[in-house]
Formats: C-alpha cells, sequence, structure tokens
C-alpha cells in the first residue's frame, strides 16, 4: 500500500489535469471515471472526494486572483524630436498605448571605445592554414594553444634532431622551399575540440595542392567528398 501522501499526490495530478487541460464539456464524464479508477484501486470514497473538493477549491481561488491582476501598460517607444514627437500623442491614444520618447544622440553613442584587434598569433581553438612561399603547397592543421606557439613548432621542427619531421618539413628539405610564417590564415575558430577536427579534415579536403597525410582525413566520411570538392578551394 502506498502512503497517504502518495494517493493524495496522485489524486491532484489527475484532477490537475481534467481541470486546466480538459474541455469543460468533458469535465465531468472525466472526473466520473477518474473516481472509478481510484475505487477500483481501494481508494477510500472519502478521501477521494475531499482531496477533490479541496483541489477544486484551491483553482477557484487562484482563477479569482488572476481576475485581479493588473494588466501592464503598453508603449509605444519613439525618438524624441522636438515639437515632431508630439504629434505621436493622439495615435498613441487610439491604440490605447502610453508614449515613450527615446534620446537618439546618447553618450554611448558618441564616446567610442575601441579595443585593440587580437593579434592573429594570439588566438586559440582555430583551424589554421600555411602557405608554401616558393609554391602551391599548402598545410591545415588544427590547434588549441596560441596559434603562434604552434607556428614556432613548425616552424623548428627542421631543427629536430630526433623523431620524424613534420610534413612541413619534408616539403621544405625536398624542395628548398620556405612557407609563409607571418602570413598565416585562420579558417575558423571553434572551442569545441571534435567540431574543431571536422573543420580541420574539412578544410585539408579543400585545399588545392595541400600537403597533409592521407590519416588526417580519415575519419571524414566519404558521403561528404563530393560535396566538399564542389566547394572552392579555401
Amino acid at each position: 500500500n502506498h502512503s497517504i501522501c502518495h494517493k493524495k499526490g496522485t489524486i491532484i495530478s489527475f484532477i490537475d489535469k481534467i481541470l486546466l487541460l480538459a474541455h469543460p464539456s468533458f469535465q465531468q464524464k472525466n472526473i466520473i471515471e477518474m473516481i472509478n479508477i481510484f475505487l477500483n484501486n481501494c481508494y477510500p470514497l472519502s478521501f477521494i472526494f475531499s482531496t477533490i473538493w479541496e483541489r477544486i477549491k484551491f483553482h477557484t481561488h487562484n482563477r479569482g486572483d488572476a481576475r485581479n491582476i493588473k494588466v501592464a501598460d503598453k508603449y509605444f517607444t519613439i525618438p524624441y524630436v522636438r515639437s515632431v514627437s508630439e504629434s505621436f500623442l493622439p495615435i498613441s491614444s487610439m491604440f490605447h498605448c502610453k508614449l515613450a520618447f527615446t534620446i537618439p544622440n546618447t553618450l554611448k553613442g558618441l564616446i567610442r571605445r575601441g579595443k585593440d584587434k587580437l593579434d592573429i598569433f594570439s588566438n586559440n581553438n582555430v583551424v589554421y592554414k600555411i602557405d608554401c612561399e616558393n609554391c602551391d603547397a599548402s598545410y591545415v592543421g588544427q590547434t588549441k594553444r596560441r596559434l603562434g606557439t604552434r607556428i614556432k613548432e613548425h616552424r623548428s621542427d627542421i631543427r629536430k634532431i630526433t623523431g620524424s619531421p613534420s610534413v612541413i618539413t619534408d616539403h621544405r628539405v625536398e624542395f628548398d622551399h620556405n612557407f609563409k610564417w607571418n602570413d598565416v590564415r585562420i579558417l575558423d575558430s571553434e572551442s569545441s575540440y571534435n567540431k574543431r577536427l571536422l573543420s580541420e579534415m574539412i578544410y585539408i579536403k579543400r585545399q588545392k595542392h595541400g600537403i597533409n597525410k592521407m590519416k588526417d582525413t580519415e575519419s571524414l566520411p566519404e558521403l561528404y567528398s563530393d560535396i566538399i570538392q564542389s566547394l572552392s578551394p579555401a
């Protein structure tokens, strides 16, 4: 057996749905069906009636309060122009609105404090592109760190003694080319790692002569290949 509180809550839930959601023409029928359901589940008849009556009184009282709620005033707002704005008073009265004026020229509009543009290499969570200085080859990558830090790593990779060289280093050594280190482009900004990876793969595919490894786009569904190929190179 459930507790009295549980039973009362169940009855209240039913009666609320009937009173608040059902059309008035169906409410009486629904209440009778509800009472029969609870009687079949061994709810005392007096308990059912008293709970229903309390809930009906609750809703009746609340509806009465709702009628006494004051409707908020409506305002019709226009910029203030001397001897012109006042002519709108009759119009606002027609629509039962109060006329309110705004001041077009505020201090905020006159005093502007510009922010210094963020240096491109100070950005993080970006997808970027580095172009070769001597041919149309390019490399697309992504990083959550400062872009400047990642570019320094690309640039200094050629001086590594251990480990495999990067594709950028391979290109520099094989063709004796260099890259436009100071002209790096940000293709996308995305804080979500998974979304940033997806964006990186799309931009890798959009390169005209990309030097990225094939494994960089292995996770990209082939379904998107035709769509990406139809886009102009990034």
